[in-house]
């Protein structure tokens, strides 16, 4: 089972935003970045789910184990629902895109344990910025 970790990076509330994924199979590791223009930490947050679901699919990957340090995330995909109407097309994207794995559990992990893609985000922020 392919082990997923992203983060999305946001410079101010609503910013610009950028993400990053890590992707690791029995076989290799992938890193992806991404930049997301203008969002909020939220909306930032749920782009890069989305973007990783992404990645893993062009990767052919059947099962995935996804980690966020986003509770928000985690509950919304277990639940199958939000609160706030404004991420409901964001779960509704997500929800649609793990279709195409066999299995896919999302697990909420602190934010220690999501420091490489935290990294790759910070870094790909970062780099947007100065080539401002």
């Amino acid at each position: 089972m392919a082990k997923i970790y992203f983060d999305a990076a946001t410079g101010g509330n609503p910013g610009l935003s950028s993400c990053a994924v890590i992707i690791v199979t029995e076989e290799e590791r992938y890193i992806f970045e991404n930049d997301l223009g203008v969002l909020d930490n939220h909306s930032a947050e749920w782009a890069a789910f989305e973007f990783a679901l992404h990645c893993a699919i062009e990767l052919n990957i059947d099962n995935a184990l996804v980690f966020t340090d986003s509770k928000l995330i985690e509950d919304s995909v277990n639940r199958e629902q939000v609160k706030s109407d404004k991420f409901k097309p964001y779960l509704n994207k997500a929800l649609s895109l793990a279709n195409h794995f066999d299995l896919m559990f999302v697990k909420w992990v602190p934010r220690n344990q999501n420091k490489e893609a935290n990294h790759y985000a910070q870094q790909a922020l970062y780099n947007k910025k100065k080539r401002k």
